[in-house]
């Protein structure tokens, strides 16, 4: 290999723990606190807690609680997890503390864990999905929904 044409780095989260947020969240403990575990099995089929799209239970919040969720892959592949409806502030990677950059979509990468906070200031009902593709139409993919948002 020529100097030109050097090896890109590998993706990682070395990154993400190097940024820090312009506006952090205000300090504050977790009213809500969910463990999302993301995996894939044989077919090709990719869950988030064991539950397939459409067939899930959706993550209840309520309004004005500090929502922080841990996610967990236990899979060989990189998850990039999108929230919609808000964003969040990534405040650990692989259980070491951080405070990291507010987004609505972080990687999570092959068998790591990536803890998020968000505050539930946006009542209505919320797709949290990978954003491949191939993984968010073959199963995961959940929701957040506020109490008292009808199905």
């Amino acid at each position: 290999m020529t100097d030109s044409a050097k090896a890109a780095p590998p993706v990682d989260n070395s990154l993400e723990a190097r940024l820090v947020a312009v506006e952090p969240l205000t300090s504050r403990s977790a009213d809500i606190v969910h463990t999302i575990a993301l995996a894939g099995v044989k077919p090709y089929a990719w869950s988030m807690n064991g539950e397939y799209w459409p067939q899930v239970t959706p993550l209840m919040l309520a309004k004005g609680k500090r929502v922080e969720v841990d996610l967990v892959s236990h899979s060989m592949m990189a998850h990039p997890m999108h929230l919609h409806g808000h964003t969040f502030q990534v405040i650990a990677i692989d259980g070491r503390p951080i405070q990291g950059p507010v987004r609505d979509t972080v990687l999570v990468m092959l068998m790591g864990r990536v803890r998020i906070a968000f505050d539930a200031d946006n009542p209505g009902r919320w797709p949290f999905h990978c954003h491949d593709l191939y993984h968010m139409m073959t199963g995961m993919l959940t929701e957040f929904r506020y109490e008292g948002i009808a199905v």
